[in-house]
């Protein structure tokens, strides 16, 4: 069963607006982070949530950050001063889940904590949580954050960032799009006007430009503003240019665009706008044409982010590969690391056998392969899980999270997963669905399985 990444997240905010610790056992606490997968809220590499944020309720969004900040501001609704204490210190818990158990309070048994003081070690948690609060609403802002950020300022100051002549690397698509047509409609008019010996008003002029010359240069303009950027940036662009063209439509910027065109026409210099001058109707015989192909504009936006998801354009890859693209060097977490390997290697067959009995791994997998993804070491053939992928899920959590059969990896325990396992159909896991499965039904299949180890 999958998450609905936004409802999770809305959930959460609620949740953390009054999380008074006194209310809550250390069982709960863990419960927190577990049930509501908040690694993938602060992943800043995931396209699945950057997408699903994008094409969100803005006024849910909106909520959802009021929520968190009001958070942040009062530690959960605690009156605690975190300053005493240092995310640096010492702050460790082992637990075993509990899967039967259905009251939260008791789903988690703990082996281990530091600090051992249950009271001390809240506070602790709220450090960290506060953090990654924090993190949250720096990721869910950097995805929404518009690349025009004057669109706050008033008009006057907004020409002067803006209305530069072949100056459009901040606007997105539709903005572009105003912004071209109202340099080629200032151009057009004071042609006409100071050389009216030569250029006759032609009242066809920008029904052929907008749907002719216009168009092209708009299309060759996309693949120039994307081809230094990667697929996570592409992602984004074209997202939002997209949503764009849904809420600046041109019955909603008709009376916008007339003073675009005023403060083009006179920049950069300042005129004070007067929205009922004679001259508007100028621009308002361009906006008409403007309506007529705005259609043209929307489907070519549109196409263009439909071919960046098939992997036409772009690195070359899939939308369904979440990973932003890395410029660092390959990472060496190749594989897991059995923390027992210089002894355990008799056990780790075992658990293949188990695996394999289960119906959760191919049976034609080769020890040697099996092994491989568990050496810490670059892998040659990945294993093919046969298991549905909420098993595959659960076993990682076990393996790596709960039981530390693994060397903790640091967070790049899915990164390491889909490299060590693929589909029956050869493809490879998609990682942010893959931790945000719930516990199986089959998941005392898996807990036997591992207990070989």
């Amino acid at each position: 069963m999958e998450i609905d990444l936004i409802e999770n997240l809305h959930e959460l905010s609620n949740t953390v607006k009054k999380l008074q610790l006194e209310k809550y056992n250390i069982s709960q606490l863990i419960h927190i982070h577990n049930y509501y997968c908040i690694e993938d809220f602060t992943d800043t590499e995931s396209y699945v949530f950057q997408n699903d944020v994008l094409n969100a309720d803005d006024r849910k969004i909106s909520f959802i950050l009021k929520n968190f900040d009001k958070a942040i501001d009062t530690n959960c609704s605690n009156k605690i001063d975190l300053e005493q204490y240092s995310i640096d210190d010492r702050f460790e818990i082992s637990y075993s889940t509990n899967a039967d158990v259905k009251n939260v309070s008791k789903l988690y048994t703990i082996k281990s904590q530091f600090p051992k003081d249950d009271d001390l070690f809240k506070c602790y948690w709220l450090k960290h949580f506060i953090k990654e609060c924090k993190q949250i609403v720096e990721n869910i802002r950097s995805i929404i954050e518009q690349p025009n950020e004057s669109n706050n300022l008033p008009t006057t100051q907004m020409i002067s960032n803006q209305f530069q002549y072949d100056d459009f690397k901040d606007l997105l698509l539709v903005e572009e799009l105003e912004k071209r047509v109202a340099i080629e409609a200032v151009e057009y008019k004071k042609n006409c006007d100071d050389y009216w010996e030569t250029y006759t008003f032609d009242p066809t002029y920008f029904d052929k430009y907008i749907s002719g010359d216009l168009y092209n240069v708009f299309l060759k303009a996309i693949y120039e503003r994307i081809k230094p950027l990667n697929d996570f940036e592409i992602n984004k662009y074209l997202t939002l240019s997209v949503n764009q063209f849904k809420t600046h439509t041109p019955i909603k910027r008709a009376e916008e665009f007339k003073r675009i065109y005023h403060d083009t026409y006179w920049y950069p210099n300042y005129m004070e706008y007067n929205p009922n001058q004679y001259e508007n109707k100028y621009p308002v015989h361009v906006w008409k044409h403007y309506t007529n192909h705005f259609h043209l504009f929307k489907e070519a936006s549109e196409n263009m982010l439909q071919d960046f998801k098939k992997g036409l354009i772009g690195s070359g890859r899939k939308q369904e590969v979440i990973e932003k693209p890395k410029t660092k060097t390959k990472s060496k977490l190749q594989s897991f690391t059995y923390t027992n390997n210089n002894t355990g290697q008799t056990q780790l067959t075992d658990l293949m056998n188990a695996l394999k009995r289960k119906n959760l791994i191919d049976n034609s997998t080769d020890l040697k392969d099996f092994r491989k993804a568990f050496s810490g070491e670059e892998i040659e053939k990945p294993i093919v899980w046969t298991g549905n992928i909420s098993e595959l899920s659960y076993f990682i959590k076990q393996l790596h999270n709960e039981l530390k059969l693994v060397k903790d990896l640091k967070q790049q325990q899915w990164a390491v997963t889909i490299n060590c396992f693929i589909q029956e159909n050869g493809e490879q896991y998609n990682r942010t669905k893959l931790r945000t499965q719930k516990v199986p039904a089959t998941s005392k299949n898996i807990d036997m399985a591992l207990k070989t180890l």
